[in-house]
């Protein structure tokens, strides 16, 4: 008995050393950084406890962090080197961090369970902007690397003074949209590679696509939704600064995620009631991928999913019989 209870606690613990191994080599890959902690989120069903299932995320962890503070050793004296690990290491954790409440709330119902592992990185993307938004002399050389950078990257071989300033506009643009996007991104993230772990580990359970169509945020979101947006538009209006106004975003913008949630799976309802087939885990891969992949329809996915979610306050999409 006891030699059968070692053998056990071996292939346990070789099962977490290949889980971790697997997502570190993964986190390593440039389109890996998001993606990284799927296995952990695959393979959790298969330890018998909650202890056993946290503990791959510990060792990826250690492993990320070690790697990373080794890379950055030599710029680590310098204020803008601790930063920038700083930003390095922002996604790894935001995603490390949800992975593990996500394990431990594996009881909780799946829309708090998923609310309870965005939280970090919400609270942590409002934290960021609002200081990444105060002028210090650190973050301004910081942000002068970040536009030279950018410039070497899409900037014309022989720049006038007038594509120069073109750039800086674009360069300024698309930090400033990330800034105010930061929140519902993690949240997407987090969602993304969650449904993914569970599509996966559902794939022979026939009523997993039904039980996607009948996905409903709680009716008394609808308040906080609609009194965000109201203060974007307000903010919008007064001229408000750029902090004020970003921080809103993220707010009504990660409250529009949880109805894109919805209208995804009222796509789902539509396409079954009319008998159409349905691999829901393609489906959403593909919303993702235009989401953060392909210019001008992307911004069909951010408005339409959310906006179709949210009038199911008003209209009858889904009827149950």
């Amino acid at each position: 008995m006891m030699a059968f209870m070692d053998l056990k606690e071996s292939k346990k613990l070789k099962e977490v050393l290949l889980l971790s191994a697997a997502s570190f080599a993964l986190s390593r890959l440039i389109i890996g950084n998001v993606l990284f902690t799927i296995p952990l989120l695959v393979l959790e069903q298969r330890f018998s406890s909650r202890k056993e299932a946290l503990a791959p995320v510990g060792l990826l962890a250690l492993a990320i962090y070690v790697t990373e503070f080794f890379k950055a050793r030599g710029a680590l004296a310098s204020a803008e080197g601790r930063v920038l690990l700083l930003i390095s290491l922002y996604i790894p954790t935001v995603l490390l961090i949800a992975s593990a409440v996500w394990i431990a709330y594996a009881d909780r119902p799946l829309f708090k369970r998923y609310i309870s592992a965005s939280l970090f990185g919400i609270v942590a993307s409002l934290v960021m902007v609002a200081w990444f938004s105060r002028p210090s002399p650190v973050l301004n050389r910081i942000d002068e690397v970040f536009l030279q950078t950018f410039t070497n990257l899409f900037g014309p071989d022989s720049s006038s003074a007038m594509s120069d300033v073109a750039l800086q506009r674009l360069y300024r643009s698309a930090v400033m949209s990330t800034g105010a996007m930061l929140a519902p991104m993690c949240m997407v993230l987090v969602g993304f590679t969650a449904f993914l772990a569970i599509s996966w580990n559902r794939r022979f359970d026939e009523t997993f696509t039904l039980a996607v169509s009948r996905w409903k945020i709680p009716e008394y979101l609808l308040w906080p939704f609609l009194g965000s947006w109201t203060v974007v538009l307000v903010l919008l209006m007064a001229k408000a600064g750029y902090l004020a106004l970003a921080l809103a975003l993220q707010i009504a913008l990660s409250l529009g995620v949880l109805y894109a949630v919805q209208g995804v799976a009222i796509i789902v309802h539509l396409l079954l009631k009319r008998n159409v087939v349905v691999k829901i885990s393609k489906l959403v891969t593909f919303l993702f991928l235009l989401a953060f992949v392909v210019p001008g329809l992307n911004v069909l996915v951010i408005f339409a999913l959310p906006l179709l979610g949210v009038t199911e306050n008003w209209f009858t999409y889904r009827s149950y019989e």
